[in-house]
């Protein structure tokens, strides 16, 4: 006579749903530290995470997140400068304590220089985020290239610095952009975390028509990036108003969890092994490059890792 006992049909149900919500979990687990349930289910993606290609590919100069090992996150923020948003975002950093790393857009850099030599004056970097904000995977490789230098012409007439970072607006790019951009002297930057605050507000602060605007609001634009925060995200912002009124609350929690905001090229210092990039060198036109050819680049912005 057997001496075991049937599994009952409730037993077996209980397991049953007990294993599936194991595997939820463990999904849902997985896909929030994978930025996405299709990396999640992407055996290229862990093979690159695994390998440290997840992080930079060096031949293309493709930046895309920092070390996991440290508890860092990157602040970015593009599209500007505009009148309304980046001086609100330059006092609320300074006001932390804190630096970002700006992509810039011709046209609007050619409006304000001003505020892009502010940006720099104050610690900050500034990127190439192209002249005209144009997708670039739609043009031809010609009008890339002019894009990306009629950007750089006029970051280096407000500040007197050459940009070494670019961001493909919408990070919408084909291959031959990252090459094209390598050949110029860039590093290409990625981002994992966006709160969705992509419309810039038309005045100095935030009023409930701004909000309906960009469909958000500062606590909504704060919730989104600390939501998404971990060691090593590049935080993808924009310049308006309603996103500057976010940052002091979102600066509040990262001290309190004990994150550091560092900018791109302190992150890409980090990496294993490190990409030291000089950020925003000065500018020495072509003409005279010969005469000063021995002498430091005086004034040139240098990071500690």
């Amino acid at each position: 006579m057997s001496s075991k006992k049937k599994t009952s049909p409730k037993s077996k149900v209980i397991a049953a749903v007990m294993i599936v919500a194991a595997l939820g979990g463990g999904l849902l687990w997985l896909r929030k530290d994978a930025n996405g349930l299709r990396n999640a289910l992407s055996y290229h993606y862990w093979i690159d995470r695994y390998t440290g290609v997840e992080t930079y590919k060096p031949e293309v100069k493709y930046f895309t997140r920092g070390s996991r090992d440290h508890k860092d996150v990157c602040f970015t923020f593009d599209d500007g400068p505009h009148e309304a948003g980046a001086p609100l975002i330059l006092d609320n950093l300074k006001k932390a304590g804190v630096h970002a790393t700006f992509f810039v857009v011709g046209i609007r850099v050619k409006q304000h220089p001003e505020l892009v030599k502010r940006m720099i004056d104050e610690g900050n970097e500034v990127g190439n985020h192209t002249q005209d904000h144009l997708r670039l995977d739609g043009l031809p490789i010609k009008n890339v290239q002019a894009e990306i230098e009629n950007c750089a012409t006029n970051i280096e007439r407000a500040c007197g610095r050459r940009p070494a970072l670019l961001r493909p607006p919408g990070m919408r790019f084909k291959h031959e952009t990252l090459a094209l951009a390598t050949k110029l002297g860039y590093t290409t930057v990625g981002w994992n975390v966006g709160a969705q605050d992509f419309v810039p507000a038309p005045s100095g602060h935030p009023t409930k028509e701004m909000e309906d605007e960009i469909h958000t609001t500062p606590d909504q634009v704060a919730e989104r990036v600390i939501k998404g925060v971990k060691p090593g995200v590049i935080i993808l912002l924009h310049d308006n108003p309603v996103t500057a009124q976010a940052l002091p609350k979102i600066f509040d929690w990262l001290k309190k969890e004990g994150y550091t905001v560092k900018t791109v090229t302190q992150m890409l210092a980090e990496l294993k092994p490190p990409v030291i990039i000089e950020p925003d060198p000065v500018f020495v036109p072509p003409a005279k490059k010969k005469m000063v050819k021995s002498l430091p680049s005086v004034g040139a912005t240098t990071h500690k890792a």
